[in-house]
């Protein structure tokens, strides 16, 4: 399949904007047979995009092919990104910058502890990413500051490349349109009938916004269900309707007669109610729809985004007498197995404020789940 299918059906971008390949597309599409019949539904379907690389895969893959090739192009020796101490999107811009001969800086900030979060911050020391610490949240600017000030390249004159979190910005909401036209290839094609609803994570945004705009250029019927799971005042429809209109701005600019239409953020769907008390706190329901789906279909989730947002999923179905109705679930996490890489390692390696998350209690052994790394 040419990549990206963006720029064949947008080819005033092609030129004006950069990309590099880094994933495996497309993605496969898969009917969830076991959860189908555990749950009553019809018609359940997957989007792998935990897939999108065996060096690490998961949404952030799509978004980094655009940031990273802008940054490179223009430039650049190191980027500078930030977010939890666990950050999949951390991560995965770490990895992948390493793939393109890019250093990463590391700026993280403190989240609940889990089994995924040591995993994360051996891999960033893996890759060799370097670290700005931020104590508090409080902290975040402060460290922000020094990392661009010790980022600071003298041969090219320039700062590191600042990459937002979950790259949600313009240019990671494209390679989510691009997902979309993708999806509506493979519903052509007749590996799956076209979903009614698509249900995915809603944390920095333009997962959800690239979504909402890439069906509407797809001529998809399909509705978004944007499932939040980061604190309200960061993640709600008024943020989310801002990337989707941003997005759609900028091709319309650049692409003049797409059709494409300014979105309301009072149409777009919004659950609200699965995040829990805070960002990367675990949640009952949360941590049930990651059992049922591993041990129904084999797929891994994990609890502070895509096991809250496959329980939305099922709840809003159910709840909603939906459950004969086509839906597909998009799949934004990792699913590379890289625990082997790093179980070895030594933390006492990485900065000294990390090491508490490696000597304090997980969230799964207080709930009394699996500990999957």
């Amino acid at each position: 399949m040419e990549r990206p299918l963006l720029f064949e059906r947008l080819p005033g971008l092609k030129g004006r904007v950069d990309w590099l390949p880094l994933g495996e597309y497309p993605t496969p599409v898969e009917r969830m047979e076991g959860l189908c019949g555990a749950e009553g539904l019809s018609d359940f379907y997957v989007k792998r995009d935990d897939l999108s690389s065996p060096l690490y895969g998961g949404n952030k893959v799509r978004k980094l092919e655009f940031l990273l090739a802008r940054a490179r192009a223009r430039g650049y020796k190191t980027v500078l990104t930030y977010g939890a101490v666990g950050s999949n999107h951390v991560l995965a811009t770490i990895v992948h910058a390493e793939r393109l001969g890019l250093k990463t800086i590391a700026l993280l900030a403190p989240q609940p502890n889990a089994a995924y979060v040591r995993k994360n911050l051996l891999l960033d020391q893996l890759h060799g990413a370097d670290f700005a610490v931020a104590k508090t949240m409080a902290e975040i600017p402060v460290a922000l500051v020094k990392g661009l000030i010790e980022g600071f390249d003298r041969g090219s004159g320039k700062f590191p490349y600042v990459i937002l979190p979950g790259g949600s910005e313009v240019w990671g909401t494209l390679g989510y349109v691009d997902a979309a036209l993708e999806l509506a290839g493979q519903v052509r094609e007749g590996l799956l009938p076209e979903p009614e609803f698509i249900f995915v994570t809603y944390g920095s945004g333009s997962t959800a916004a690239g979504l909402i705009v890439g069906t509407q250029l797809a001529g998809l019927s399909s509705r978004v269900v944007a499932v939040r799971v980061v604190d309200k005042i960061a993640c709600n429809r008024q943020i989310l309707g801002y990337h989707v209109n941003r997005a759609i701005k900028f091709i319309n600019r650049h692409c003049p007669g797409t059709g494409l239409r300014r979105v309301p953020p009072g149409e777009i769907l919004f659950v609200d109610d699965f995040a829990g008390p805070t960002y990367a706190r675990f949640t009952p329901e949360g941590m049930e729809a990651v059992r049922k789906a591993r041990e129904c279909d084999g797929i891994k989730l994990d609890g502070t985004y895509t096991g809250k947002t496959m329980a939305a999923a099922l709840d809003f179905l159910t709840r909603n007498g939906m459950c004969g109705r086509p839906a597909l679930f998009w799949n934004t996490l990792n699913s590379a197995d890289l625990w082997p890489q790093v179980k070895d390692l030594d933390y006492h390696a990485l900065p000294a404020e990390f090491h508490k998350y490696f000597e304090e209690p997980l969230q799964e052994e207080e709930m009394g789940c699996p500990i999957v790394y």
